[in-house]
């Protein structure tokens, strides 16, 4: 039967070509718009991935009554100790990294400082990896401050050297270049944690507005499993923050993407599937016609003991063979166009939020943004899936183009030759 298949597509092979390009383009654009969604899904992780987190989590506060010593921006009002708690007991979560965002004004001087705890190895405790001189901050550190390489480079600042914040005098025991390990959360001054808390507890403009307590951290970093990352606990961290929650995942940088990723993220799975039904019809019409020129053929093998399911099985193998063929093509265009599409890059811009910035200093506030590869990729279950389309509906399609033409009579078909 294989051989009679290969011969009768070998004799028409423009319709057979046809078809077979048709599948392929189907396919093509089926598993490409995919990929490409894959890539920018996988590109809306990378802020929050660089820092080794899955989300972070503030709450709105009011805008600073004035602009003197410490004070919070608006994005990062104070989270209390039981909410932490509460935040790190949602099911789904693996641990938190507390920090304490905010700004200060000295006089002419502005700096943006963060307390963080060194003893965690994700959010800002990754900046360990960007550290250019001296050491990093360590468990105990009392007094000490890690400075960011530009703002040391600005400022003239080295190893062993102070810097005053509020009044307190710091010394600089190391410098990260934090802009290789995130955009998230990038600040000036690096300092433990209590030190943070103890400064911003006792700070006149930040007490004004808030309702800060001795052990309150402002920005979270969670880790979390990834299936419950963007559902579970995203909803349950809302609800314990309340109306004024702001909390960023990775479904958060999609609506950074633009609106051509929106389009393919929302509709490419229909318009792959319209793609392949074009693809269907085309195939359809080729098997039909190719049945119905071949009507005296089949009342021929009819009339020397071919049975009803022996003609429906050699138009359905000849079906198969054409989106098996169009199939490979296709799976090999897309592969093409996915590599095409892993050269490229995309920018994602970091909201405000999650590296604020007063807008009222000279230039305004800084546009961050991280820019990333393409990863777009062909998953093994997605290219199985196009191919098991493709076959499913080679395999009705020719079903049903042979139920009624599998029921030639061979005498009708003789007598009319």
């Amino acid at each position: 039967m294989m051989s009679y298949v290969g011969a009768e597509l070998l004799r028409r092979p423009t319709r057979a070509i046809s078809a077979m390009l048709s599948v392929a383009i189907g396919i093509a654009v089926f598993v490409g718009l995919q990929a490409y969604s894959v890539g920018y899904r996988a590109a809306a992780r990378a802020p929050l991935s660089e820092v080794g987190a899955d989300i972070t989590v503030q709450r709105q506060g009011d805008v600073p009554e004035t602009f003197d010593g410490i004070v919070f921006p608006h994005s990062v009002a104070p989270i209390h100790r039981d909410e932490i708690e509460a935040m790190a007991s949602i099911p789904g979560v693996e641990g938190v990294a507390e920090s304490l965002f905010f700004w200060s004004f000295e006089g002419d001087r502005f700096v943006a400082g963060l307390g963080l705890d060194p003893t965690v190895d994700f959010g800002p405790g990754r900046l360990r990896a960007g550290l250019v001189d001296g050491r990093f901050l360590e468990e105990g550190d009392e007094g000490v401050v890690v400075v960011d390489a530009s703002f040391a480079t600005q400022n003239s600042l080295g190893v062993g050297d102070a810097i005053a914040v509020a009044g307190r005098s710091l010394a600089v025991v190391g410098v990260v270049d934090s802009t290789s390990v995130g955009k998230v959360a990038n600040a000036n001054l690096y300092i433990p944690l209590g030190d943070a808390q103890a400064l911003a507890s006792i700070a006149p403009s930040v007490l004004a507005v808030h309702d800060m307590r001795p052990d309150d951290a402002n920005l979270l970093f969670v880790k979390a499993e990834q299936t419950q990352a963007e559902k579970n606990v995203v909803t349950a961290a809302e609800e314990i923050m309340g109306d004024q929650a702001l909390v960023s995942a990775a479904e958060s940088f999609t609506e950074q993407l633009g609106a051509l990723f929106g389009l393919v993220d929302r509709f490419g799975v229909i318009v792959g599937l319209v793609a392949l039904s074009f693809a269907v019809a085309v195939l359809l019409r080729t098997v039909a016609a190719s049945v119905w020129e071949r009507r005296r053929e089949i009342g021929m093998m009819r009339a020397v003991g071919w049975r009803r399911r022996d003609v429906s099985r050699l138009l359905v193998t000849e079906a198969l063979a054409v989106a098996t063929s169009g199939a490979t093509v296709g799976l090999g265009v897309a592969l093409l166009l996915t590599m095409l599409m892993r050269r490229s890059t995309v920018t994602i811009p970091v909201p405000w939020e999650l590296t604020p910035s007063p807008h009222f200093l000279p230039g305004g506030a800084d546009e961050v943004a991280v820019v990333v590869p393409l990863a777009a990729s062909i998953t093994p279950t997605m290219a199985l899936v196009a191919f098991g389309l493709s076959l499913l509906a080679a395999a009705l399609v020719g079903v049903w183009s042979t139920r009624r033409l599998a029921n030639i009579k061979p005498a009708e078909v003789l007598r009319s030759e």
